[in-house]
């Protein structure tokens, strides 16, 4: 209580003190002068002792006020402190979002664009300024190392021989259709969500809303179209390779691997018709394709329907039953090269095996292998309709065509003179599919040699003209056809191989050979002689030098067979004349089934410009 009440007298003290100095200090001047005895120098004890005891409790009471002050200040200072640190913060805060939100409308519409836009070229980069940037990284990242992952494989096998690894894998295939159609979809989704990630808290006019959705729409679609076709395309793919070509045999290898020991390939190339006029199946097309599996050049060879009495493979089981050729009946209009399909169809016993082929398709290959002296490494056959297909995928043909072109005619199997029911009109124009085939198939009017001459150039002008990018357009109906239309032996794990030998033959030569009366008479050939030329054919296609001539010269021979020259009156030596840079016919005939110096075909015994029998006159095209 003592305690107290000293603390209570003390206080009481300081605040009499403090009233008594504040009552001092508020004084005016006039209560400060005092009288001249008093303002005089003269010492004034009490007046002193007075005063000292004034401005001790004057001090005193200021000490009291400062020490009360500084604890209130000290009190108040560390809210303020606290109070300014949350607000410096918040403004920080405020400046930084200021920067990254625009705070008027549409400011930010150039940044959503382009962010956007770029989530279209690089896949998640767009989400790196989203609150999901770190699935954004995981995208990106992804994106890249697929890239150089597929970069490295490229590099490593080499553009063509990946490409063909790809392409003729059925598994492959599939696993990239369905790895096609998932990458397509997410990357859509991250466009959009980084999109909308990107809008977040910014403010948009109106058009620029509307904008903005027609731009996802359309990244959307340029995304979303090129990854379907592009998978729809690799299913398409795997089910041609699968349905078309044979088993696989091992590894796929590359052409130089595959053929390092052999320095040519033999390919027989077989037009078949099956059409609804035809009982059967008649080879209505034969040709060898001789290929230097170093260079790419090769030698095309035409093998005449009327090749007769063909020979077969030595100690092959064909050559045991026709050692002297094939004769069924002893006569050359009759026992053809064409005609060893349906004979060996009828007669499947005698033809021993056939490997897993038709027993047709076997029999006339033994007759090709036996009478050029080749043996054949591969085969395919292409059924008429797959021909029209083609044509029609690139376009049509471009070519100037040297005669009329009668559509139909020519005689049945049973001899019955078929009808002409249309024709192709001579001069330039586009074939379309069905105008093209009558082009190189018919034989109305015409002989096997002028035929053949214009089966090669048709070949050669179509795949001038063929257009990759047609090509790939209309790839679905034509891999469509080709399961349907063409058959072959290639197994699938060659198809690479087969991949760069094609470009290979883009770059080389291709020699067209045709056997004719020049070489042998077709009637009654020597297939000793037809061997050596062909072998000299070959040789000279994959050097790249000239061809080598004729071994037999058919003039001294063409009356030795009557009853052949009544069949096919037309295989002698055709008689074109190839006009002159001055544009006058030259006098000099061209070899049979050759084109000549402007590159057309002509059947013996016409000369162009003449009147062709039967045709109606330009614009009588397709009547049917």
């Amino acid at each position: 209580m003592l305690r107290a009440a000293g603390s209570s007298g003390v206080s009481a003290g300081a605040s009499g003190a403090s009233a008594a100095g504040a009552a001092a200090a508020s004084e005016t001047p006039e209560h400060k002068t005092g009288t001249p005895q008093q303002n005089s120098g003269t010492p004034n004890p009490t007046s002193g002792d007075h005063a000292q005891s004034a401005g001790a409790r004057d001090r005193g009471a200021a000490s009291a006020r400062e020490s009360t002050g500084s604890s209130a200040d000290d009190a108040d200072a560390t809210p303020r402190r606290r109070d300014r640190r949350v607000d410096e913060t918040a403004a920080a805060a405020e400046t930084a979002r200021a920067r990254r939100h625009s705070s008027r409308v549409g400011e930010a519409f150039p940044s959503l664009v382009g962010w956007t836009s770029l989530s279209t070229l690089l896949p998640g980069i767009g989400l790196l300024r989203t609150r999901f940037r770190p699935l954004g990284f995981i995208l990106l990242g992804g994106f890249v190392l697929t890239f150089v992952i597929a970069l490295l494989y490229v590099l490593i096998k080499g553009p063509v021989r990946a490409f063909g690894t790809v392409v003729s894998s059925p598994s492959l295939l599939t696993f990239l259709a369905i790895a096609l159609a998932v990458i397509g979809v997410i990357w859509i989704l991250v466009i959009v969500v980084s999109h909308f990630g990107l809008r977040r808290g910014h403010r948009y006019a109106s058009w620029q809303n509307k904008m903005a959705g027609v731009l996802v729409v359309s990244l959307a679609l340029i995304i979303g179209i090129p990854f379907g076709v592009g998978s729809v395309y690799a299913q398409v793919q795997g089910d041609t390779v699968s349905s078309l070509f044979g088993d696989s045999t091992g590894h796929a290898q590359s052409a130089e691997d595959l053929w390092a020991d052999k320095p040519y390939i033999n390919v027989f190339l077989m037009g078949r018709d099956n059409g609804d006029d035809r009982e059967g199946t008649r080879p209505d097309t034969m040709l060898v394709a001789s290929i230097d599996t170093k260079t790419g050049n090769a030698a095309l060879i035409s093998v005449p329907r009327n090749l007769a009495f063909p020979i077969f493979p030595e100690g092959s089981e064909l050559d045991k039953r026709w050692p002297d050729g094939f004769r069924p009946t002893g006569q050359s209009s009759v026992d053809l090269i064409n005609s060893v399909w349906q004979w060996g169809a009828q007669n499947e016993d005698a033809i021993g095996d056939p490997h897993g082929l038709e027993p047709g398709m076997f029999a006339t290959m033994q007759a090709v292998e036996g009478s050029l002296g080749l043996n054949l490494d591969y085969w395919a056959s292409v059924d008429m309709a797959g021909f029209e297909d083609v044509v029609d995928a690139i376009g049509g043909v471009k070519i100037d065509v040297e005669r009329p072109i009668p559509m139909g005619g020519g005689k049945s199997m049973s001899g019955v003179s078929n009808e002409v029911y249309g024709w192709v009109d001579p001069g330039p124009q586009t074939l379309k599919g069905k105008d093209a085939l009558w082009y190189v198939r018919s034989r109305e009017g015409s002989d096997n040699y002028d035929r053949m001459c214009r089966q090669q150039r048709m070949i050669k002008t179509t795949l001038d003209q063929i257009d990759p990018r047609e090509l790939a357009t209309a790839y679905p109906k034509l891999a469509n056809s080709a399961t349907k239309n063409i058959a072959t032996s290639i197994p699938q794990n060659e198809v690479p191989a087969f991949i760069e030998l094609a470009l290979a033959m883009q770059k080389g030569e291709i020699t067209t050979v045709q056997i004719n009366n020049d070489v042998t008479p077709t009637y009654n050939p020597d297939f000793d002689k037809l061997h050596e030329w062909i072998e000299g054919e070959v040789k000279g296609a994959s050097d790249g030098g000239e061809t080598a001539k004729p071994t037999n010269d058919a003039s001294a021979e063409s009356s030795t067979d009557s009853a052949a020259a009544e069949e096919e009156p037309a295989d002698e030596a055709a008689g074109e004349q190839p006009a002159d840079e001055g544009g006058q016919e030259s006098t000099e005939p061209t070899k049979p089934g050759e084109p000549n110096a402007q590159g057309k075909c002509y059947p013996k015994g016409y000369e162009p410009g003449d009147d062709f029998p039967g045709y109606p006159g330009p614009g009588a095209g397709d009547e049917e």
